[in-house]
């Protein structure tokens, strides 16, 4: 096992690119950094977090997590948080393995397998990481010195992982995924909705009512699985999305205010500054426009949907990219 430990860190070392990760042609990505940082915003999904060097924190309102080598992040449910990486170094760089966790493999493997779940989980948890995993990683990470190898065979040893993962203990975890009656499950029906109307106002009766709980119980489960209230919460992803934007789009600011649900342009400015640190005119990602609020601006076309019914019993149109970024 310590050799197969050394090769993963060879080629995570190898593939990955230091500050930037980014997804490879296996469908994972690559983390690697070479000294502690600063908290990071970013939108976590479901996904598993395979740790080989160094350690790192998730900062949530109400909680620090702590992981490192060695360890498994597993996250069940969309959640806004800020991570840091608190241990790297030039020689010992901090190295880490993301998967996305693909809801209809697990579920396939669930019923092929006639699991129950185990424990109802927070929305992010730390186990120790399986040895079992180990063999059929490093043949994935191969992969990626074969961009064909990795386009047809990533998706079957991908699948391995998560048997593998299931299969360990406190594996079956990863079931209140898939289990609609479990709280993680009703409650992130409540986030994936918030996700699909990032421009809409958050009810938070209609979204209980979604859940199939009380206001009061909603709001306490909510809290306890994401660290953080509904309305907060729909707030950190409409900044995450503002930020997607900001990068991608050529537009003004209050456009992407507009789009992302804000009525104030300076109470968008506020927001973002206060999570991301910097005022959006400011931003580094920022792709400017020709000239703000230039007469060739004011007749472009909307960045999102246009702002429609807002009912969370009508169905969700396309789910807006957010990139969960550093993990």
């Amino acid at each position: 096992m310590p050799e197969t430990l050394d090769r993963i860190r060879s080629l995570i070392a190898a593939h990955a690119v230091e500050s930037e990760p980014r997804w490879s042609a296996g469908g994972i990505r690559l983390h690697l950094a070479r000294s502690p940082g600063t908290p990071i915003p970013l939108l976590f999904e479901p996904m598993l977090y395979l740790v080989f060097q160094g350690r790192k924190q998730i900062l949530l309102d109400d909680r620090v997590i702590e992981y490192g080598s060695g360890d498994l992040v597993i996250a069940y449910t969309d959640i806004p948080a800020s991570t840091r990486v608190t241990e790297a170094a030039q020689t010992r760089p901090y190295l880490a393995v993301e998967l996305r966790l693909d809801l209809a493999v697990l579920t396939d493997l669930a019923t092929d397998m006639e699991l129950l779940p185990g424990v109802e989980a927070r929305a992010v948890s730390v186990r120790p990481l399986p040895d079992t995993v180990l063999d059929p990683l490093l043949r994935l990470l191969q992969l990626l010195d074969s961009p064909m190898d990795a386009r047809i065979l990533a998706d079957g040893v991908k699948r391995e992982i998560v048997y593998r993962v299931l299969t360990s203990p406190h594996g079956n975890s990863l079931l209140h995924l898939v289990d609609v009656d479990s709280v993680l499950r009703r409650i992130s029906r409540s986030t994936e909705w918030m996700r699909h109307h990032i421009d809409a106002p958050v009810e938070v009766a209609a979204l209980a009512h979604r859940a199939g709980m009380s206001v009061t119980s909603f709001h306490r489960h909510f809290k306890a699985a994401t660290g953080t209230t509904p309305v907060e919460y729909h707030k950190r992803i409409r900044l995450h999305e503002a930020r997607r934007l900001l990068a991608g789009e050529t537009e003004s600011i209050s456009r992407i205010a507009t789009a992302v649900g804000y009525a104030s342009p300076s109470q968008f400015s506020r927001d973002y500054k206060r999570m991301f640190g910097i005022p959006p005119a400011a931003d580094p990602l920022r792709r400017r426009p020709p000239r703000e609020n230039s007469q060739d601006n004011r007749g472009r076309t909307a960045l999102i949907r246009p702002s429609g019914d807002t009912s969370p019993d009508r169905s969700p149109p396309a789910r807006p990219a957010l990139d969960p970024e550093n993990a």
